[in-house]
Order: structure tokens, then sequence, then C-alpha cells
């Protein structure tokens, strides 16, 4: 039985320098090397890495094509915007054409020629063309600017054209500027008809045909007017007003029920109820008629004074107050969404009269989970390719803390109420590579053992053949020296794998060589009979420490599941919050109106603004429940994939 003696003695050696790494288990130890992995593999980090830089855009590029009314996209575009993977404010500006969108918007850029400008009476843009920036005032952000073909271009003759254009450029922007040239009067606000007939092209839900126009207010943008070359003073009852205060006015509704006034309130009406965040700037013509070819040359200088003050407000408006464009009012877009969004809107336009915007969001959820979901696996594998050491411990601690951030990383970019199957595949592909990870780690930890103790076994080979252990006290000596190259090898391999699995095989290979030396010496020394107690007591120790390896794997999958809800949790919240908001600052802008037509005598539409109030006050109320019910229904899911 003495060779079954020294097979328990030399794991016993192994496993009482790998004790201490089990006692620790499930406590978040910093491992100096799991703590620089982490440090470079950090959300933050990762996302600066992968946070590509808008490009700096020197001229426009076209991205919408407009091919006698038939809309396309250039492809050339789309791979600018998928290279921004960060948060976009967009800035559309439409109007009649060869009304100086251009110019204005190279301003807005700090580019003399970045869109190009036409200086004769023929319409110069087609189409919509875009300019992308780092955004000036708000950090991680890209500002992209949409410049649209202009209304009314004869020779185009096609109203429907102009429609299509106007409804793309409305559900594209955060922020959208309508341009006008000459004084304030109803003539341009004839123009602006496409407002009032966007509900003929757009249908919000597939269960819902037709929809309230105060519907629309979750999907469309800021609204700002821009006047140009004005020539009159803005007055009402000949006193001098602000440019907000003049736009009131000139909104404000005629009472009565006849064709003459319905037909004098429709596009004010339109503009009231679908832009309750409205704001207008009147600029003077910025040089005399003779410079006007040369604009995008002349320095501020050259320029008319008030042109310029004008513009430095208009421009710090449209910087520290363009919202972040997002979806649902919720998701912020990013340049690679903004693709998706684009995609959809285009694809729905050209298929049907009336497309329908939950279909083409869907499409885009779809999309966001699904990248989101490749960035956060990609962010978790190259975080686990990095990793070089043999430790257990080392690696259980990075797999906790890779798979915490890359589940941050997959809430933060996903559509979080329809995100439930791409999170169950974020946790079952995590696994899988942490189970091809631990396989690679055994099979290299096996490689590195078997080479170590084939050079460590080699001088007692040479001694056995020779001979020298086939005498009086030849086992004794053989003991000696077989305790010294166990001793070494596990001083080497403290923290590979594999160690047990190459010494129990090394051991079983001496087993018989042993037996034929003691036989040969009979000799049992006292020595040899005080290690019989001691691995005694070792086995003990040895069930005990495999026990605790069982109680880790489970300590692992529960944090896993804690970690999951958790994050899910704070996620659901924040969205909540971000919803209770912007359905509140609809309100009370809601609010706002009903307080003007109060103001104007208009009871009725007074009313119907108070119940669109109550509407909306019961929307923020209801998305609590809602989102609440969001989160139980991923919990549902996260709970029976680790059941």
């Amino acid at each position: 039985m003495m060779s079954r003696s020294i097979v328990s003695l030399i794991f016993v050696m192994l496993l009482v320098r790998l004790s201490s790494a089990f006692q620790q288990y499930g406590e978040d130890s910093q491992h100096p090397w799991c703590s620089n992995t982490l440090m470079s593999c950090d959300v933050s980090e990762e996302e600066k890495v992968n946070m590509v830089d808008p490009i700096f855009m020197q001229s426009a590029i076209e991205l919408v094509k407009n091919d006698q009314g038939n809309l396309s996209i250039n492809q050339e575009a789309l791979k600018i915007l998928s290279a921004i993977d960060m948060p976009v404010v967009v800035v559309a500006i439409a109007g009649r054409a060869r009304t100086g969108k251009s110019y204005l918007l190279n301003r807005l850029a700090g580019k003399r020629k970045g869109f190009s400008l036409g200086s004769t009476i023929q319409s110069h843009t087609r189409g919509i063309w875009m300019l992308c920036l780092p955004h000036p005032k708000k950090t991680d952000h890209a500002l992209i600017l949409l410049d649209t073909e202009g209304f009314g271009d004869p020779e185009k003759g096609d109203n429907e054209n102009d429609n299509s254009i106007f409804t793309l450029s409305i559900l594209l922007s955060s922020v959208f500027i309508y341009n006008s040239r000459g004084n304030l009067d109803q003539s341009e606000l004839e123009y602006l008809h496409f407002v009032s007939e966007l509900t003929k092209h757009i249908q919000l839900t597939k269960s819902k045909k037709n929809n309230e126009e105060w519907e629309y207010i979750d999907f469309f943008p800021d609204f700002v007017w821009v006047v140009r070359d004005l020539t009159l003073e803005m007055t009402i009852n000949e006193e001098i007003v602000s440019a907000d205060e003049y736009l009131e006015h000139i909104l404000k509704l005629k009472n009565g029920t006849n064709e003459k006034t319905e037909k004098f309130n429709t596009v004010r009406r339109s503009i009231r109820d679908y832009f309750p965040k409205r704001k207008c700037f009147g600029f003077v013509c910025p040089t005399t008629r003779f410079k006007l070819k040369l604009l995008d040359d002349l320095l501020d200088e050259e320029l008319d004074p008030e042109f310029v003050e004008e513009f430095e407000l208009f421009s710090h408006y449209i910087y520290e107050e363009a919202k972040t464009k997002k979806v649902e009012g919720v998701h912020k877009v990013t340049g690679r969404t903004f693709v998706s969004l684009i995609e959809s809107y285009i694809a729905e336009l050209n298929s049907t009269q009336k497309f329908c915007v939950e279909s083409a969001v869907t499409q885009v959820a779809e999309k966001a989970n699904l990248a989101a979901l490749e960035k956060s696996l990609d962010f978790y594998r190259k975080g686990l390719e990095k990793f070089s050491s043999s430790s257990i411990d080392d690696l259980t601690d990075l797999q906790k803390q890779l798979y915490r951030r890359a589940l941050k990383i997959f809430l933060k970019n996903s559509f979080l109420k329809d995100s439930q199957e791409y999170l169950v595949k974020l946790m079952m592909t995590t696994k899988k590579y942490n189970e091809e990870k631990l396989k690679k780690m055994h099979e290299t930890s096996l490689e590195r053992c078997t080479v170590l103790i084939k050079d460590l076994k080699k001088d007692l080979i040479n001694n056995l053949k020779s001979g020298k252990y086939s005498r009086p006290g030849g086992y004794a000596e053989y003991m000696t020296d077989l305790q010294s190259i166990i001793t070494d090898f596990t001083a080497d391999t403290e923290e590979e794998v594999q160690a047990i699995t190459v010494l129990k095989s090394f051991t079983e290979e001496m087993n018989v060589i042993s037996e034929t030396i003691k036989n040969t010496d009979n000799i049992l020394s006292e020595k040899e009979n005080k290690i019989n107690d001691f691995l005694a007591q070792q086995r003990k120790i040895l069930e005990e420490k495999e026990a605790m390896q069982t109680k880790a794997t489970s300590m692992e999958k529960e944090y896993r599941m804690d970690e999951t809800l958790g994050q899910l949790e704070d996620a659901c919240q924040i969205q909540k919050t971000q919803i209770g908001e912007h359905y509140e600052f609809i309100r009370m802008k809601q609010e706002d109106e009903k307080d003007r037509y109060k103001e104007e005598g208009r009871e009725e539409e007074a009313h119907k603004k108070e119940e669109e109030e109550k509407f909306y006050r019961k929307k923020r109320d209801e998305s609590s429940s809602s989102y609440s019910s969001i989160f139980w229904r991923l919990v549902k899911y996260v709970l029976s994939f680790f059941s």
C-alpha cells in the first residue's frame, strides 16, 4: 500500500499550495493581472476606443438622392454615418428654392464652402445633402446638418416630391429650420401647407389608421423659423416686438367656421399642434446685392453687423437648445442608428403612399439590438483574449467584471423593451466564451506541465537505468529524489490548472517502480509512517477544497444573475424617468398652448388643448407602470435562463 501513500503525498503537497486561492473565491479581490487588464477593458475606455470621432468633412455629401420623385440613399454617406458611434444632434433646413439655406448651414458648420451655394435663380440643391462634424458644445456628440432641396421649384413642378422631402426631413431631425425670405406674412405661411398635410403621409401605428394631430408630437422635432432679408420692423399695433412674439402673433387663429376662415387657420393650427416648442429669428440681408455672388468668401467684417449679431444668437440657440435625436422619446440615436432610420423611412416612403412609423421604428430597434449585442460580445471576447495568466481565480474575477461591463454596454445601446431575445443571447454567448476559454486554458496548461515534468524527471530516470537505487537504503534515497521533483514541480506550477492531472499521471507511472525499489530495500522508515498519518489529514483537506470548487461554480452563476437583474432594474428606472420627463415636457407645452387659446378667446380650441394636456398627464403617469411591466418581463427571461 506504500505506492498509494506516495500518490497521496504528492497530491497533498500540491493542494496545500493551492488552498489559499479557493478560500478567497467569491470575493472581489483585485489581482494585479486582473486589475491591469480591466483598466484597459473598462466601459468608458472601451467606448472611447470605439467612438470614432465624426469625420471632419470639408464638404457636404449627398445623403438622399431624388430621381424624379424616387428617393434612394448614397451608400458613401451611410459609411460616414456608420463610423459615428456616438449620439447625434440632427439639424435639418427646408424652405423655398433659392432662399439661402445652404449659406446658413455653412455658417453653422463654421465653413465657407461646406454646402455648395447657388448664385443664380436656378435651384442648386437636389435631394438631401449632409455635413457631419463634432458638436461644438456637447461632448461626445456629433452634429449632423441636413440641407434639403427647395420647395416650389418650377423645374420640378411636383408637389408630391416636395411632400416626400419635407416629411423625411421632419422625421429625421431633432431641430427643423424653416427658412423663408422677406417679411413674415400670409404668403409665406401658404408655402408651409406641407405641415397640414403631414398626416396624409404618416401613420403612427399599424393598429390605428388615423391619429390626432397632437399624437405626432413624440415623433416631430422642435421648430425654428428663420426669416431672411427682412426689410420691415416686426411690429404689433405699431409696437416693435421680438421675433418670437411676432411669430405667435402670426400664428393666432381667427374666429369663425366658414371656408375662408378654416383655410386661414389650417396651417397655423398644424404648426401650433405639431410643434409646441418653436422659435423665430429674423435676419437682415447680410450684404449688398452686388456682393451676394461672393457671399461665401466674405469675412464677418464685410457683412452687415446686424446680420452677424443676429446669427450669433441663432447659432447659440441651435448649439445649446437642439436636443439629441431620440426614438420614442427615450432611445438616443447614434450615427449607426441614424443609418437604420434613414433606410427604414425611405423604404416606407417608396413603397406606400402612407407609411407606418411603428414599422420603421421596429426595424431600427432590431438592428440596434443586434448591434448592441455584437458590440458587448466583442468587448467581452477581446477582454478574454487578453488574459494570459494560468490562475483560475484571476480568470473568474475577470469574467465577472467583463460581464458586468458587457451588460452595461448592451443595455446602454439597446432598445430595452424589445431586447429580451438579445439579452438571453448575451448570457448564453458569454457562457460559451467562458467554456471555450477554460478549455483552451486547460490545453495550454497541460502542454506546459507535461514539458516541465519531463524535464524534471530526467535525472531520476537516468539513476533508475544505472541501478543507483537497487541497494540497501536505495528506497529512502529514491523517495528523497522523488520528493524533490514534486517540490520543484509544485513550486513552478502553483497556478496551473492541469498541475494535478500531470502530477497524477507522473506518480502512476512511478508507482510500479516505487514498489520494486521498496521490495528490494524492504525498509519502512519511521518518517514514512508519519507521512501516512499526515496523508489521512490532508485527504480531508482535499475533499473540502473540491466542495469549495463546486460552491464556487454556483456562486459565479448567482453573481451573473444578480448582476443582470441589478443592471436591468437600473436601466428600466432611467428610461422610466426619461419618458416621464418627456411626457411632462409635452404636457406643459400643451398647457401653454391652452392658455394662449384662452387669451385669444378660443374656448373650443382651449378645451381641446386641456384634453390633450390630460392625455399626456395620463401617459406620464402610465409610463411608470409600463416600464415596471417591461422590467418584470425581462426578469422572467433572465430567471428562465438561470433556472
